[in-house]
């Protein structure tokens, strides 16, 4: 078989080629300290590492959003934590208000004390993160959740939707709170009702709170409780549905420390009514802290030194103190299910890490260079290499010429 100078000079410089890419493509991997290079050099090695990535982005990301959420959560414990502090402190005053020895002066200077702590409570409700997003608007990140109108009310401007961050693969956890539930969605009075008296009273009867035990768990209809006398001179009471109209306990001989008991409604009025004095019982409303704070220092505002004006003021009193205590309860049991959050935000934190350490171990093992073997091969790559190039120039040398 003759061969040419060309088919000579061709397999020469293929092989020198071939040599070269096999260099190249370790001095590559060595420079990259990564085994595979591309899909072709280990096809499934190449579907595991694109699949560990994935793993390894995605539990990256939920770290990042549980950081998110961690941190939201932990400025509204925060938060929440300063309310508490403030409703402590205007317990403490509703307290000082049922002295029955202060007088308006007195009443006044505490009233101060409450619109400050009024004020502080509305700038806590109106928290902003580091980002200026209200904490407590729900979804409506950017709109200030509670405001005044001219009337005096307090509205709440956000929603009641809860903004969720993914902080693992199966677990989604609540980065706030809306306002609505933890500042206005909270039942008046003691749960199930609300007592109060009418403006006209001209007596000293005080009503309490009460409580209420029947099924169902809520009043049919506000009722009434009015006070008048018998043919003996005996004060007595009558309980009436406003709304039916309908007579429930007929006229009764009352005697203070009398409890009065009807459809399941447990109540009592201290004091001395007068004849025609009417007392309510109305059904339990969502009332927000701010109004409820509101009436006491309206409550102040409107006192007259009488008796029927303290026993007016010392039943707006009990609602508000019955009413603010519902409401500390709710921050309470608000500030717990904070805590559960952070609880399980941490867990899932931690869970993920476990993750990401096993999943980079395994991408390390598939995809990463043994280095010691690489620079052998390299060695001796590189020995092939420069063999392949001395032997083409020496096969280029060769001719007939040599041999004359």
């Amino acid at each position: 078989m003759r061969i040419s100078t060309a088919q000579m000079t061709n397999a020469g410089v293929r092989e020198m080629l071939l040599r070269q890419a096999e260099v190249q493509h370790t001095q590559l991997q060595l420079a990259t300290q990564k085994r595979v290079l591309n899909p072709s050099d280990d096809p499934v090695a190449a579907t595991s590492i694109n699949f560990l990535r994935t793993e390894i982005a995605q539990l990256e990301q939920f770290n990042r959003n549980g950081d998110m959420a961690k941190s939201s959560n932990e400025l509204e414990e925060s938060t929440l934590s300063s309310v508490t502090d403030i409703l402590f402190r205007v317990r403490e005053l509703t307290v000082e208000m049922g002295n029955g020895a202060y007088g308006e002066d007195e009443l006044d200077s505490i009233a101060v004390e409450m619109k400050e702590r009024l004020g502080e409570l509305l700038g806590l409700a109106n928290t902003q993160n580091a980002n200026g997003d209200y904490l407590f608007s729900g979804s409506k990140v950017k709109s200030q959740p509670f405001t005044r109108d001219a009337a005096g009310n307090y509205l709440y401007n956000g929603d009641q939707n809860q903004r969720m961050l993914r902080v693992s693969s199966g677990v989604v956890e609540p980065v706030s709170d809306s306002g609505f539930d933890v500042f206005v969605d909270v039942k008046n009075g003691n749960g199930k009702f609300i007592t109060a008296s009418a403006p006209a009273n001209s007596g000293s009867g005080i009503i309490s709170p009460g409580s209420y035990q029947a099924p169902p768990n809520f009043l049919a209809e506000p009722y009434s409780i009015t006070f008048g006398t018998d043919i003996n001179g005996n004060t007595t009471y009558q309980v009436d549905g406003v709304t039916s109209g309908t007579n429930i306990v007929p006229a009764t001989i009352w005697q203070e420390g009398d409890q009065i008991t009807f459809n399941g409604v447990t109540t009592e009025v201290s004091g001395q009514p007068a004849d025609g004095d009417v007392f309510f019982t109305n059904p339990s409303s969502s009332q927000d802290i701010f109004s409820t704070l509101q009436g006491m220092v309206d409550a102040v505002d409107s006192f007259s030194e009488s008796p029927s004006g303290r026993a007016t003021f010392f039943n707006t009193l009990n609602s508000v103190q019955e009413t603010l205590d519902r409401h500390m309860q709710n921050i309470d049991i608000t500030r717990g299910k904070v805590g559960s959050r952070l609880n399980a935000i941490d867990s899932e934190y931690n869970s993920n890490l476990s993750l990401l350490v096993a999943n980079k171990s395994a991408l390390s093992d598939i995809q990463d260079l043994d280095v010691v073997e690489a620079s052998t091969r390299f060695s001796q790559q590189l020995v092939v290499l420069e063999a392949a190039q001395a032997s083409f120039v020496r096969i280029q040398g060769l001719n007939l010429f040599n041999f004359l």
